[in-house]
């Protein structure tokens, strides 16, 4: 064994030793429980937005990098305006796709607190209709998988993930899977709340 790997193998021994004597009434099992790092200094915050359609609720400024598919526009930007309707958040998107074109989708929201499930209904700027239920048990991501489309004989598959940033940011990765093949990145969209 080189004396590098010996070096790296003696320091994971010693961290891992370490933290195996973490006990419950050691001072630093007590420092990291009041948020406080290995070191002594404070862990910083993270975001604990509380889900529901509340957090969406607003106009927020979009950018979206990305490749063109059947389902939707290659990269984009604008703007997506939740209204509150009874018990759902309609949907509009207005923007620009890279050219200069209009782009425009509308949709609603819904949501079920005891499930922790927000449920989406679309209508793409290609004229798709997409609807999907996404688990948002964690305060800082939603996992959605939207029912399969059929385009012109082939079968579209969607996945989103939502990234819960803070307060006033999220942003959405997609990927695409067509006639049952692999999952592959279609783009990414950064959305930032709006006074």
């Amino acid at each position: 064994m080189s004396p590098r790997h010996y070096r790296r193998l003696s320091a994971s021994i010693v961290v891992a030793t370490c933290l195996m004597g973490i006990g419950t009434g050691s001072p630093v099992h007590a420092s990291l429980q009041r948020g406080q790092g290995l070191l002594g200094r404070p862990s910083p915050p993270q975001p604990q937005q509380k889900p529901g359609l509340d957090y969406f609720a607003g106009t927020w400024r979009f950018s979206w990098t990305g490749r063109e598919s059947a389902l939707t526009a290659g990269p984009r930007r604008g703007t997506a305006t939740f209204t509150r309707t009874a018990d759902t958040l309609a949907m509009k998107i207005e923007g620009t796709v890279d050219g200069g074109s209009a782009y425009q989708e509308t949709g609603t929201l819904s949501w079920n607190e005891e499930r922790k499930a927000l449920s989406v209904r679309e209508r793409l700027a290609a004229g798709a209709e997409i609807s999907g239920v996404g688990d948002w048990s964690s305060p800082i991501a939603i996992n959605m998988t939207i029912e399969p489309v059929t385009l012109k004989g082939q079968t579209a598959r969607l996945r989103r993930f939502y990234s819960i940033l803070s307060a006033s940011s999220f942003s959405i990765a997609e990927e695409l899977s067509m006639d049952g093949g692999p999952f592959v990145r279609l783009g990414k969209g950064d959305f930032i709340r709006q006074p």
